[in-house]
């Protein structure tokens, strides 16, 4: 399958679980529509496609894995409206389109990203998934990934960093928690959310050391490619502005590197992923596909 067509499949798979869940309660239908407006407008669903994609690696998707990749999701959708804030990073537009407190207004948003992050914890502890012990240990990994040991702190470190020179290790720090954390959530729930599931005997198993290592990897590389095409894509292609970054003169991976320096650093993440999953053949080509497509995307 090529990435398009995993890509088409993922989306359509996670949208109907998405759309399926959020429409069962809705009596703020404000509220409502403010949340559906965050969920389905463009994302390009990486994390719920390398749920997918580890899912197929380790053993097959199952209800899990759905409810596993739509929990990510909606974490990602509210960390979005929040990061879009005034009091964050003060963003008019995403994807395209007007940021949550511009299309409906600030108050509204920062409800509505609180509801999608308490929405993704009513997907992963649904009775009717009946497998406690397995809904318990994903329901933990998307705590530790999205809390305080997570994006939680990665955000604050971005916060504290405004208009500060701080050394490499400090921006990598920052990103792994705000970024990275959550893409390498995406990969160990992925592979924790089928039916190979055995407790802690699956996190200590070299596959899954592998498949960590290679999401530690690529969501650092997801970050760095992100500062360059901050620098090297216009507004219309980015669907954000242009230079956000820059002019709010946050730390960033060229600005530390140099252009080409962060463009060499890509590369060799890129090439450590990949030496990650060669040995499990045909079956990682969406993995490989996928961090193909981070290393080479221009928005």
């Amino acid at each position: 399958m090529s990435l398009q067509q995993f890509s088409a499949f993922t989306l359509a798979r996670v949208d109907q679980y998405l759309a399926m869940k959020l429409n069962t309660y809705t009596p703020a239908e404000y509220l409502h529509n403010a949340m559906n407006y965050s969920l389905f407008n463009g994302g390009k669903r990486i994390r719920p496609m390398l749920v997918y994609a580890t899912a197929q690696l380790v053993d097959k998707i199952t209800p899990m894995t759905d409810a596993t990749a739509a929990a990510i999701e909606s974490i990602h959708a509210y960390s979005l409206i929040h990061d879009d804030l005034p009091s964050m990073d003060d963003d008019d537009l995403r994807r395209g389109k007007p940021t949550s407190h511009i299309q409906f207004d600030e108050a509204t948003a920062i409800l509505a990203g609180d509801a999608l992050q308490t929405f993704a914890f009513e997907l992963l502890s649904d009775a009717s998934l009946a497998a406690p012990q397995q809904q318990l240990q994903l329901i933990q990994e998307l705590v530790l990934a999205s809390g305080r040991h997570g994006m939680v702190t990665g955000q604050m470190l971005d916060l504290d960093a405004l208009n500060k020179d701080i050394p490499l290790p400090q921006l990598e720090q920052m990103h792994s928690h705000k970024t990275g954390a959550l893409i390498k959530a995406s990969v160990r729930m992925g592979a924790l959310s089928t039916l190979a599931f055995e407790g802690d005997d699956i996190l200590l198993s070299d596959n899954f050391k592998k498949l960590n290592t290679y999401a530690e990897t690529i969501g650092l590389a997801f970050q760095v490619q992100d500062d360059i095409i901050d620098l090297t894509s216009d507004t219309k292609t980015l669907g954000k502005t242009q230079f956000s970054d820059v002019n709010a003169n946050k730390p960033t991976y060229p600005k530390l590197l140099g252009l080409d320096g962060a463009q060499s650093l890509v590369k060799k993440l890129h090439q450590e992923a990949m030496d990650q999953i060669t040995s499990f053949g045909e079956k990682s080509q969406s993995l490989a596909d996928i961090a193909n497509y981070i290393i080479y995307r221009n928005h």
